[in-house]
């Protein structure tokens, strides 16, 4: 399950919220050195704009919009099957760090050549640590969608109030799998690079989604992204989310990426990640 760390005015305060009904407490801790501790920020409320009925109904039921925008940062670890075409499966671990306003997560994971950090942020993606040959995992070239897909899943709520994104809610619900699911369609558009000098606008990973609302959860629990120029598609799905008690978000504790095709159609499975909880003072796990 994810934790959370909130910063403070005057004093950084790292607050460990145990999301899913698990329980919270709290320790201190020094901000982090390095450009990562600058994703941990909040949302710019002057330009945040008010959420269509729908979403600001699945962003209570997933927890509030005022308890996501105090949560700036995600923390878990989990444990991680990486599936090969013959679907016989590689178990690794991955350490997660979220940031649901900076649009950005960054995954860690000590493979047996050597330690591998990567991160996606405003839908670029950078191998921060680690020889990409060196990797032996079946993930291989497909790393940037499983983390971009990762991402959008846990932090859905978020994502549909993003101004990039041009969304169409379809008026008549689909029956999946026995549950009622409202089609929330996104067009995804150029988003503003951080960092160097002046704005610099770079074109999406993914340049249409669609998101299902779960009419009875209130939550979106399944995600499909398409490139239709590159032709990949991908279809992430959430399972065992929190009950939302003590103001934790409700984000899923079980995730799943499947290959997919233009219309939908889930094909072989990518990877499932199950997380876990993660202490913010433990250093990060050794498979």
């Amino acid at each position: 399950m994810f934790t959370t760390v909130i910063r403070r005015i005057v004093v950084v305060a790292l607050a460990v919220v145990t999301l899913a009904g698990c329980g919270q407490q709290a320790a201190q801790d020094p901000p982090q050195a390095g450009g990562e501790d600058l994703l941990a920020a909040g949302p710019d409320r002057e330009v945040l704009s008010v959420p269509a009925d729908y979403v600001a109904t699945m962003l209570e039921a997933s927890g509030g919009l005022s308890s996501w925008m105090q949560h700036k940062k995600l923390q878990a670890d989990g444990v991680v099957k990486l599936y090969r075409p013959d679907g016989s499966f590689y178990l690794t671990e991955h350490a997660l760090v979220v940031y649901p306003w900076s649009a950005a997560i960054r995954i860690s994971a000590n493979e047996p050549r050597g330690k591998f950090v990567w991160q996606m942020l405003d839908g670029r993606y950078e191998i921060l640590e680690g020889d990409a040959p060196l990797d032996i995992s079946p993930l291989g070239g497909s790393f940037q969608a499983y983390t971009s897909a990762v991402l959008q899943i846990v932090t859905a709520p978020v994502r549909l109030l993003e101004e990039s994104t041009e969304l169409y809610r379809e008026p008549t619900p689909v029956r999946i799998n026995g549950q009622w699911y409202q089609r929330i369609t996104a067009r995804f558009g150029p988003r503003e690079a951080r960092g160097g000098q002046g704005a610099t606008l770079v074109d999406p990973y993914w340049t249409d989604g669609l998101y299902f609302l779960n009419r009875g959860a209130g939550l979106i629990d399944m995600v499909w992204l398409g490139n239709a120029t590159t032709k990949e598609y991908v279809l992430v799905r959430g399972y065992d989310y929190g009950d939302g008690e003590d103001g934790a978000l409700r984000v899923p504790s079980k995730v799943e990426i499947f290959r997919s095709d233009a219309d939908g159609v889930a094909g072989e499975r990518l990877a499932q990640l199950d997380v876990r909880n993660k202490s913010a003072r433990r250093p990060l796990p050794r498979p």
